[in-house]
């Protein structure tokens, strides 16, 4: 995955105050990961103008990122448009009063890596996350400027025979804005779109949402291949590191997928991969579905 981070990298520079982090070895340890990754480390003082020394670094501040343990720091930073992420003292501060926010806060950099940086960037310009790379594809999140590209794979042949269309183009554009900031923003995972590896051209959908089963509320895995890339092996592909995703990241005891009873290449695909069939069916809508598990 590293090239493709690396080609989609929107992190280009990380600003501190050296005496912040001094006694912090997993922030050495992540600036020595983040210069390697050819990301500069721009050092700042407290009696400096932080606008006029990331001006003069050469790199716009919508392109840095600053670490601070200092409510101080986070105020002298004002209007900038820096990613923020706080720990130490400023994880511990009562930061409701101030007109902005970090973009995270964070008890400990020990788990935290350059990728999960370069996220926080993201989010702060807005930009999708890339979350899963096979061989041949990139999962990413959706964004308001995919629509036509969504809306030309829902019009393939037979794409919507088992799952439902889309909306009306304003009203799916109103459902995807939300999506991306309900879903993604607060659960970092949901369904997300499969584009080609060299390409980066659209050929599907799959990802992960939440089934509500009346007694329980579950994870469901979703796919959708268009019809120009099927029975070429892309669905098992995709799916194969969907598992291999939800068990690294997500805390759910299975992966659940609702199939219609007549959708075989969906079966198929699903006795592939190891899912196990129950006995009975599911109402999803008002449909008996059957029911696949695999176990994490």
């Amino acid at each position: 995955m590293q090239d493709v981070f690396q080609r989609f990298r929107s992190l280009k520079q990380i600003c501190l105050i050296p005496e912040e982090i001094r006694d912090d070895p997993w922030i050495f340890s992540l600036l020595t990961e983040a210069k390697k990754c050819g990301i500069a480390i721009l050092s700042l003082s407290k009696s400096q103008d932080y606008s006029t020394v990331i001006a003069q670094s050469g790199i716009s501040a919508d392109s840095c990122l600053l670490l601070t343990n200092s409510v101080d720091t986070f105020l002298a930073a004002g209007d900038l448009p820096l990613a923020i992420i706080g720990f130490g003292d400023l994880f511990l501060a009562d930061l409701s009063h101030y007109g902005r926010q970090p973009e995270i806060l964070v008890e400990s950099f020990e788990e935290i890596d350059v990728q999960f940086l370069d996220r926080i960037m993201k989010r702060a310009q807005h930009l999708p996350w890339i979350t899963v790379v096979t061989d041949r594809c990139v999962l990413r999140e959706i964004t308001l400027d995919d629509m036509d590209d969504l809306f030309e794979l829902y019009a393939g042949e037979g794409i919507t025979d088992y799952i439902e269309d889309l909306y009306e183009r304003p009203k799916e554009e109103a459902y995807t804005r939300a999506y991306i900031e309900n879903m993604y923003r607060f659960y970092g995972y949901g369904m997300w779109l499969v584009t080609d590896r060299k390409t980066g051209k659209l050929i599907g959908r799959a990802g992960f949402s939440h089934q509500d089963l009346g007694d329980e509320i579950v994870l469901e895995m979703g796919y959708l291949i268009g019809k120009p890339y099927q029975q070429q092996g892309y669905a098992t592909e995709v799916c194969q590191k969907l598992i291999t995703f939800a068990q690294e990241n997500l805390d759910f005891s299975c992966i659940n997928c609702f199939v219609d009873p007549d959708n075989a290449i969906s079966i198929h695909l699903l006795e592939k991969l190891a899912f196990t069939k129950q006995k009975a069916c599911t109402i999803i809508d008002g449909h008996a579905m059957l029911r696949y598990i695999y176990p994490l």
